[in-house]
């Protein structure tokens, strides 16, 4: 009997200390040529790297201990000057050791099959890399038909590291190195199509997304995600807004379940399109505003942020590229209110100035040249910003600019600012017949391809 209870004492001991190493961390690196006492652990969380972990006196040991799991991603180990030395992956299992050598040769790796496969596989792709470089060399140099044998070369190469990483997927799809594989993955394009140029694009933005799992939270701790979502949207997708905000939908349907997913794309849509650089994409900043932050759906915002997101869709929204240009009434030279509704004209600029602004001055030569050319049926709304009201008139008197001059500051509409979102000026924006805006805060070199584009469609 007191053997028996000494056999269990003795399993239940084992068993506590097992699951306590399961989760614990101890990750010893040890960087030769770095005699330093202090080493700092660092993870990525997207494109940006936040330290976790510090190593103090420990020679060129660097070693980091802690009593809970840490978040499964792609680290680097940094110096006392928080200057990278290598990355590395935390998988599941993150009790191990690596030894670096200042050689660059491949380092001894104690426990930890991934970071095994993480290190052989950058030695095989920058071989495979250097070899199909060398041969582009030499084939950029050769004709056509000559040059069709290291063609051949190159695609076995590439052919070789396809199946050496598809091998590992296989062998271990789940684990954090077999999915960041799959992430690294390109569709291929069938045979079949691969003459049809159209067919072939949209196949390959169809299937862009296959191998990726927006659900798997570890891809947030790695590079890779802004690097797929910058190639996505500036290479595949119409930079049109209803074809962004669809595109939007459908990778925040893709993250499921993760909150820290679809806050980190939510987010990082909004810094894409709060101030676009493409005319008429303020437009998914609104739509982000409305159906993500004001219904709820991100978690990681205060309350005084998401009121300043509100606010700020809410100074867009009347003036979104395709809105009915909002009224205004206001007063010209003559103390008569005007408004530009009265304008026949098949197109209509509104001209948001000051007289003391040099740029403006120069936006309104443009401007001058376009309207005397009488090319487009184009009429000017001149809106000037200041309550200066001797100085512009006495500007507008001395250069006589043949168009409808009134001055902002006098209004029988909701203030001008607010109707068209004007914090600083010069501001253009182009109406068409309907008064519907078709453009917004163009330089005025810009307005002749602006209307001839509108023309077009």
């Amino acid at each position: 009997m007191q053997s028996r209870l000494i056999l269990t004492f003795l399993f239940v001991t084992s068993f506590i200390l097992l699951v306590t190493a399961q989760e614990t961390y101890r990750i010893s690196l040890e960087p030769e040529g770095y005699p330093a006492d202090t080493f700092y652990l660092a993870h990525y969380y997207t494109d940006k790297f936040f330290i976790v972990d510090t190593s103090f006196n420990n020679a060129e040991l660097a070693l980091f201990e802690g009593d809970s799991l840490l978040p499964q991603g792609i680290y680097l180990l940094a110096n006392a000057k928080k200057e990278k030395i290598v990355e590395f992956l935390i998988p599941d299992k993150q009790r191990f050791s690596i030894k670096l050598f200042a050689d660059g040769s491949m380092p001894e790796i104690t426990d930890s099959q991934e970071n095994t496969w993480f290190f052989e596989h950058i030695e095989k792709s920058n071989a495979t890399f250097k070899q199909i470089d060398s041969l582009q060399k030499i084939a950029s140099e050769l004709s056509a038909d000559l040059a069709i044998d290291y063609q051949n070369q190159i695609n076995e190469l590439t052919h070789s590291l396809n199946n050496y990483r598809a091998a590992i997927v296989a062998q271990s799809p789940e684990s954090l190195f077999g999915t960041l594989l799959k992430v690294m993955e390109e569709p291929v394009i069938p045979d079949s199509i691969q003459t049809d140029q159209h067919a072939s694009f949209m196949y390959y933005k169809t299937h862009y997304w296959d191998n990726i799992d927006l659900s798997d939270e570890r891809l947030l701790n790695t590079p890779f995600l802004p690097h797929k979502l910058e190639t996505y949207f500036n290479r595949l997708i119409l930079p049109q807004a209803d074809s962004v905000i669809k595109e939007i939908d459908f990778l925040i349907e893709k993250a499921g379940e993760s909150q820290k997913t679809i806050d980190y794309l939510v987010w990082h849509f909004v810094s894409e399109y709060q101030n676009p650089k493409i005319m008429g994409l303020d437009k998914v900043f609104v739509y982000l505003s409305d159906m993500y932050f004001r219904l709820g759906r991100v978690s990681n915002i205060t309350a005084s942020i998401l009121e300043q997101i509100s606010e700020r869709a809410d100074k867009i929204r009347p003036n979104l590229i395709g809105s009915m240009a909002p009224d205004m009434w206001l007063v010209d030279s003559t103390d008569v209110f005007r408004s530009f509704r009265e304008i026949e004209a098949n197109y209509t600029v509104l001209f948001f100035w000051d007289q003391t602004c040099s740029h403006c001055k120069k936006e309104m030569e443009i401007l001058d040249a376009i309207y005397k050319s009488r090319k487009y049926d184009l009429e000017i709304f001149a809106i000037n910003t200041t309550n200066d009201f001797e100085g512009w008139k006495h500007f507008i008197a001395e250069k006589k600019y043949p168009w409808i001059q009134v001055n902002g500051t006098k209004s029988l509409t909701p203030d001008f600012h607010n109707l068209y979102d004007i914090y600083s000026v010069p501001v253009l924006y182009l109406l068409n017949k309907n008064k519907i805006i078709i453009g917004k805060r163009f330089g005025a070199e810009h307005l002749e391809e602006i209307i001839d584009h509108s023309v077009q469609n």
